[in-house]
């Protein structure tokens, strides 16, 4: 998982310009991220995206001023549909969930979030920098 920043404090939209979309090259790549939301300090949302800044500005497009910001983004997932399911489906085995779409939890399981992507790299994520490609077991 890659950690945007030593500081997430200090994360701003153009820390996410390095990040590539697939919206349009592929429609089934993208990236699983936790998020957390100044509005809501004793939540943290997973959620998934094909493109980090389109998502970005959507949670924060309604307010005077940038209220969420990422944690924590994984790497490119083949299908990161069946990956979020996937996590979606461990997490709701141990930790129960807040409201009723089943993506926000409280902040006192922030590290088991991240141990549970991590592992769904390790499994649904092979990487061959020569060719980039990405594929899923």
């Amino acid at each position: 998982m890659l950690k945007i920043t030593n500081n997430l404090s200090e994360m701003a939209l153009g820390d996410y310009h390095s990040y590539p979309s697939f919206q349009k090259i592929d429609i089934t790549r993208g990236y699983i991220y936790l998020l957390i939301d100044s509005s809501f300090p004793e939540y943290i949302k997973l959620g998934m995206t094909r493109d980090l800044k389109r998502r970005y500005k959507e949670y924060n497009q309604h307010k005077p001023y940038n209220t969420a910001t990422f944690i924590a983004v994984s790497d490119v997932f083949a299908n990161v549909v069946k990956v979020e399911k996937k996590i979606l489906e461990v997490l709701l085995k141990e930790i129960h969930p807040i409201g009723t779409k089943f993506e926000w939890f409280e902040t006192k399981h922030e590290d088991r979030l991240k141990e549970i992507i991590e592992e769904a790299e390790q499994h649904f994520h092979l990487y061959n920098p020569a060719g980039d490609i990405y594929a899923t077991n």
